[in-house]
């Protein structure tokens, strides 16, 4: 099964079907692009982007 996308947090998900960081079951398949964020609390592109917690996260979900 490929890498799935929470739609809610755009966190990259690897394994189940649920979205560790969100908790939503809303994963999809269609993404492109992504980012990974080493410290939250530090990077100014999680700032921007709402993320607060550390990992992979989708630039791009498509519906």
């Amino acid at each position: 099964m490929p890498d799935q996308a929470c739609k809610n947090c755009r966190f990259i998900v690897m394994q189940g079907n649920v979205c560790p960081v969100c908790g939503s079951n809303q994963l999809t398949p269609r993404w492109s692009g992504y980012v990974v964020i080493l410290d939250a609390e530090k990077s100014q592109l999680a700032k921007k982007l709402s993320i607060k917690v550390d990992g992979t996260y989708a630039m791009s979900i498509s519906d």
